[in-house]
């Protein structure tokens, strides 16, 4: 018997190693919904202690600590244990970090308790990508999927934070966190025991699993512009600092600039994804990464609050073309393998932990205007060197992108 035809059978034996496709895509809305509930909390958690702009951006990058932490094992746990336990584990991590964080006496236990969200959502991230990489492995499409998943979640997210932490307080925002982790243990169980792994899945695993594997150097100039990508991302976190300070956002305020971005992620995904079939990734990263930098850099001309409105678009839409195309050429480039998602993530979450950090510094140091001009620059420098570069972002003797 063949490898590819021993690894179907002793599949069927097995327990369902992939989430099936729309418990997937939910599992990817609540992970994130749990993730941004928290930005616009962020000036509240700064005043209550007293922390400078860089303290309160190490709360947003201990969470990517974690994540960058669970994505060492998690490609491993894929592949060994299956998407649906590998999330129900992080849904444990996620439950028990978001306890630390609702009733932390001091911001150093909120950190560790953002460590543990973190390490949780990876495992989440990761198994919910994977599987959906799995049901729909067409070029562009899994990209396009997962991020419509994600935006619906930080719509919910940005929502309900704003909310409930001017209602309630920031502490509030870690109950419904906790709540949503409960959800995410037990969402995994359902879909192995309510499904059964279609014969495209089931011919999807042998096949990635017969291949060689895909030497990671072949993949690493489309992981580092990945990762600047994402450090662009810190707009997350010196937004509603910058809006509070300038504009005296209330929390409310804040969640709403930042649904200006999470809804023209929304409506952008799926003109991207075409445009992606269509044209080929790099094209359409290039042209992205400018409309984010001009998005970046215009918050500074905004007069008054709702003006910002109008350079938000232009970010939204600019960092969801980047963030879709890069991740495309790296699953593509990388075989869609288990590896190639934990790459994609771990140069994702490491962007999201320096990128905040490296912000709050900058900020320290100059001002919010240095921060604001910065990563479109690091960003804009990152793609155009990805596509100079011979088998940087279009591998060599290919005229397309992958």
């Amino acid at each position: 018997m063949s490898r590819a035809g021993s690894l179907i059978k002793s599949s069927r034996a097995a327990p369902v190693p992939f989430i099936s496709y729309g418990f997937a895509l939910v599992l990817v809305t609540c992970t994130v919904w749990s993730v941004d509930a928290t930005s616009p909390a962020l000036p509240s958690m700064q005043d209550d202690f007293g922390l400078s702009a860089a303290a309160a951006g190490l709360i947003v990058s201990f969470l990517f600590v974690g994540r960058l932490i669970g994505n060492f094992p998690a490609p491993r746990l894929l592949d060994s244990l299956g998407s649906p336990r590998t999330a129900s584990m992080g849904g444990v991590l996620l439950v028990a970090g978001a306890s630390i964080n609702l009733f932390a006496p001091t911001v150093e236990v909120l950190y560790v308790g953002r460590v543990l969200q973190g390490a949780g959502i990876s495992l989440l991230v990761n198994a919910g990508l994977r599987s959906i990489l799995v049901a729909r492995p067409g070029r562009g499409v899994a990209m396009t999927q997962y991020g419509i998943a994600a935006t619906v979640g930080g719509v919910l997210g940005l929502q309900s934070g704003g909310l409930l932490t001017g209602h309630f307080g920031w502490r509030s925002i870690f109950a419904l966190s906790a709540s949503l982790g409960i959800f995410l243990i037990i969402l995994p169980m359902i879909s192995t025991q309510a499904s059964r792994r279609s014969t495209q899945q089931t011919e999807a695993a042998a096949t990635a699993a017969n291949v060689l594997p895909i030497p990671l150097r072949s993949y690493l100039p489309p992981l580092l512009v990945n990762f600047l990508i994402f450090g662009n991302y810190s707009i997350w976190v010196i937004l509603p600092l910058y809006a509070q300070q300038t504009f005296d956002a209330t929390p409310e305020v804040t969640a709403n600039l930042l649904l200006i971005i999470t809804i023209t992620h929304l409506a952008a995904a799926i003109p991207v994804s075409r445009a992606i079939r269509r044209v080929g990734a790099p094209r359409v990263l290039v042209v992205s990464v400018v409309f984010a930098g001009i998005g970046a850099v215009s918050v500074l001309l905004a007069p008054s609050l709702w003006w910002l409105a109008i350079p938000l678009i232009f970010y939204g839409a600019g960092m969801v073309g980047s963030v879709n195309c890069a991740g495309d050429i790296v699953l593509q480039r990388g075989g869609a393998s288990a590896r190639a998602v934990g790459s994609l993530r771990q140069t994702s979450d490491l962007g999201l932990v320096v990128g905040p950090l490296l912000a709050g510094v900058i900020t320290d140091a100059f001002s919010y205007d240095a921060a604001f001009l910065f990563f479109p620059a690091i960003m804009i420098c990152a793609a155009v060197v990805g596509i100079a570069v011979p088998g940087g972002l279009v591998p060599r003797n290919a005229p397309e992108a992958v």
